[in-house]
């Protein structure tokens, strides 16, 4: 880190009492817009999947998709991505960033319908879809949280007056 940065990170800390997004650091509440928008990510995944997989069973698509996609966001998604976000803190390229997070909600969504599916051949129709949507999800989830942290965190604050 340079003087320059050091004393930016000075300034940001200072000015907002809260950590710099622009140096990939992060609050809770970073990874709870995340997880948020990660939910919307896997019902809209669901939600096309859905229609184009089984469009006169939508509503059932829909459940398995909050039954198999939702448990494994908070459970797998969550603690992965708190992890991975620590370790990437030094990694300044968004585009590393992005596609650890695909990998890892790749990885994620093949191991929610693996465990759904208990070794039944019928459930591999799934598993296309849930690596789709578990990457998207994540990388979407990563990217918005991120873009958030820097709107509200990384902004210059707003005159007074």
């Amino acid at each position: 880190m340079t003087q320059h940065e050091a004393a930016g990170d000075g300034m940001l800390r200072a000015r907002y009492g809260r950590r710099d997004p622009a140096a990939n650091e992060f609050t809770a509440g970073d990874i709870a817009f995340g997880w948020v928008v990660g939910v919307g990510a896997v019902l809209a995944g669901s939600f096309v999947f859905g229609a184009v997989l089984a469009a006169a069973v939508l509503p059932i698509a829909l459940l398995y998709g909050a039954i198999i996609g939702l448990p494994a966001l908070t459970l797998y998604g969550v603690p992965v991505a708190l992890a991975a976000a620590t370790a990437l803190r030094r990694a300044p390229s968004e585009w590393v960033h992005h596609a650890v997070f695909g990998v890892l909600g790749a990885l994620g969504g093949a191991l929610a319908v693996a465990i759904f599916a208990n070794g039944d051949p019928n459930w591999s129709v799934l598993f296309a879809p849930g690596i789709i949507t578990g990457a998207a999800s994540a990388v979407l989830a990563r990217g918005l949280a991120k873009r958030r942290a820097l709107r509200t965190r990384g902004a210059e604050p707003a005159a007074a007056g």
